[in-house]
């Protein structure tokens, strides 16, 4: 069961707060455990369910309850693995941000490790699809199928305010600390096709108090110098990394997404050997609050036993 007790930083305790939240919509609880996987010594991991093992990685800014309806639906026949990605959730501070993709697949390959998972399927958002491709691409006899949900790396395009706000210079102007900037940004920008809804609140809640988490502000900002500059994403895949990717891959886009252009979509799909790609109508870049419905049906059927 994850401990926070032994911790004086009240920030970890509203992620906690706001990610159990979330995740009691499906009837969930926000409790794990802590492994230490390398350089990284807490690392959050949650387990529910038996079987197959899926492994799912979130994106930056949340944790793992991002998932939750997607746990709640593989659960009853697979071993789902969560794990929150140093930074984010509950997982402690990294002493540095250097390389996300390679850093993200060390993670997910340690979690493995550490929990006796040769094999597995693996479903990556956004950053996590970043470092779903690290590891894909390092151990691919370590992974059956693959789902990759607006992904980065396969191209340079994204968001202004992120080239923006990855200038050291001008991150001191920017103010984690305010509310009303971060729910503009997921209203707007991360989430801006879904509707009002008290699930909705929950997810930006649960960003906001990432984003405050830990006096973590100045890893955050090394972490997006490490991955974007004011000429887009830093690390854009080669045709021959790609290839490494042996596993069938099923990758999701929403056809409005403003993090990660959708015309991306189409260079993944071409890079990647044993690609299909499915793209969802009137859907920005957060698909699991946008189209849960979909998201989780299509998670079902290509993870299906």
């Amino acid at each position: 069961m994850t401990k926070l007790s032994d911790r004086s930083d009240e920030s970890l305790r509203c992620v906690h707060a706001a990610g159990d939240r979330l995740m009691s919509l499906s009837g969930l609880r926000y409790e794990g455990k802590f492994l230490s996987v390398g350089e990284y010594r807490r690392v959050h991991v949650m387990e529910f369910g038996s079987g197959p093992a899926v492994v799912l990685v979130h994106g930056a800014g949340s944790g793992g309850p991002a998932w939750h309806r997607q746990i709640a639906a593989l659960a009853g026949d697979h071993r789902v693995i969560v794990l929150d990605i140093p930074m984010f959730g509950l997982s402690g501070m990294p002493e540095r941000v250097y390389a996300p993709r390679l850093q993200v697949s060390d993670v997910i390959l340690g979690v493995m490790d550490e929990m006796g998972i040769d094999v597995a399927d693996i479903g990556g958002h956004s950053m996590g699809a970043l470092g779903s491709i690290g590891a894909l691409a390092r151990a691919p006899d370590r992974f059956n199928r693959a789902m990759l949900i607006a992904s980065p790396g396969f191209g340079r395009g994204l968001n202004v305010f992120l080239r923006v706000a990855s200038v050291r210079f001008l991150q001191r102007f920017i103010d984690y600390s305010s509310r009303s900037a971060r729910y503009f940004f997921f209203d707007h920008v991360e989430a801006q096709k879904s509707g009002p809804s008290e699930e909705r609140e929950m997810w930006k809640e649960l960003h906001f108090q990432v984003g405050n988490r830990d006096s973590g502000v100045e890893t955050f900002n090394e972490g997006l110098r490490s991955f974007a500059g004011v000429f887009g994403q830093r690390d854009v895949l080669s045709g021959e990394l790609a290839s490494e990717i042996k596993s069938p891959t099923l990758l999701v886009w929403g056809d409005s997404d403003l993090i990660i252009p959708t015309r991306h979509s189409r260079r993944a799909l071409d890079s990647i050997p044993d690609a299909r790609l499915e793209v969802i109508e009137n859907c920005g870049h957060i698909v699991q609050l946008e189209s849960p419905g979909r998201v989780t049906e299509l998670m079902v059927d290509w993870f299906g036993v």
